[in-house]
């Protein structure tokens, strides 16, 4: 029987920041600005309330050490929760090939010279898998670290873009605007819903005593990070030009520099960025091994870990043999899937869970 490692309510938002920044700068304001056209940048803001109602359920599931497994299973029964599990391993699976494939192509792009890709696969896949093989704890104290570096990254950019802003390229907004930017909320919550394998790891969690006010001071900075990350990208390239390209923010840090010092902070950025990838796919294997133990108890942690990566390697060249299928995959199914399996089903698996407790709860009563 394997015990439960636990780690604090800060080091898992950490994690979930962490991972969420790599496919966001990848897809804000690309999958935005179709819907919200140049006010892209409140689509995040206005996906605040959805993010922190999310937490907000989940959270007081974390008090009795449940995560999302538990949650599903309590509200859908054994049997169709055991069902819809399966449904996220199978959906983990395909994220994690997808990742990997995204995170080798930026290895290759960061190092600027001639490389294989399919030398670089296997290379972030083995950094993942070597993460995923050890202690939670351990690895949730590094997404702290890891954090920190992807947002000295941003902030080097944002702050260095900040300053050539035009006021034109984002104003004005009249209230007409008001509709597309409340239907843009719908790609930001799917970017937001990469987050969901973090909700695997709430039973992890130690209880705290705010766990829900700081849940907001989490969800609230992320949102406003983001914001400004779209504000300042359409502020820059414009709305026309951040459509059409692939990952606006990593091409606006083509833009920025400091002269004399450094004049291209590109080749950096996207390096560092590789720790955001990292962070994600740490937190896809550990819930694909929380997901694993819930079905089958006698999962072992790293043979599940290590049966995910493989095949995931391969579905990542099979299905992925260029970057723009991978590309085109990550801004559209990936986003409904990610609305339904990071969104809908959570709340509603949580609503259930809680309205069998208190059924449960009144029959023992009356009894």
């Amino acid at each position: 029987m394997q015990h439960r490692q636990t780690i604090s309510q800060t080091q898992l938002c950490a994690l979930l920041w962490a991972s969420l920044l790599a496919p966001a700068a990848e897809l804000l304001p690309a999958v935005t600005l179709p819907w919200s056209g140049k006010a892209a940048w409140l689509t995040t803001l206005l996906a605040f309330p959805v993010l922190a109602a999310v937490g907000w359920v989940l959270s007081h599931a974390a008090w009795r050490r449940d995560g999302l497994p538990q949650i599903i299973r309590a509200g859908f029964g054994p049997v169709v929760g055991r069902g819809i599990l399966l449904l996220y391993m199978v959906w983990g699976e395909f994220l994690l090939a997808l990742r990997l494939r995204l995170c080798a192509q930026r290895l290759l792009a960061s190092g600027e010279r001639d490389g294989s890709l399919w030398f670089y696969l296997p290379v972030a896949a083995l950094l993942a898998l070597w993460m995923a093989r050890g202690k939670l704890a351990a690895f949730a104290r590094a997404g702290q670290v890891l954090l920190a570096v992807v947002l000295t990254a941003a902030a080097v950019v944002l702050g260095l873009a900040l300053f050539q802003v035009r006021p034109e390229h984002l104003l004005p907004l009249w209230w007409q605007d008001a509709l597309p930017v409340a239907s843009g909320v719908l790609p930001a919550c799917g970017v937001l819903g990469w987050g969901m394998f973090a909700a695997f790891l709430l039973g992890n969690t130690e209880p705290a005593k705010h766990s829900r006010r700081d849940w907001l001071i989490w969800s609230g900075a992320g949102c406003l990070l983001l914001s400004l990350e779209q504000l300042v990208v359409v502020g820059n390239l414009g709305e026309s030009l951040s459509q059409r390209l692939h990952s606006p923010f990593f091409a606006l840090a083509k833009s920025v520099g400091v002269e004399g010092a450094f004049q291209r902070v590109e080749s950096i950025v996207s390096a560092l960025w590789i720790f955001g990838d990292l962070a994600l796919l740490g937190v896809i294997l550990f819930a694909l091994w929380e997901m694993a133990r819930t079905v089958w108890k006698k999962a072992e942690q790293k043979t599940m870990v290590t049966a995910a990566v493989l095949p995931a390697i391969i579905i990542s060249m099979a299905a992925f043999p260029d970057g723009v299928g991978a590309e085109a995959t990550g801004r559209g199914i990936v986003l409904v899937g990610n609305l339904i399996l990071g969104v809908a089903l959570p709340v509603f698996g949580a609503g259930a869970a809680a309205l069998a407790k208190r059924s449960d709860h009144k029959g023992t009563s009356c009894g």
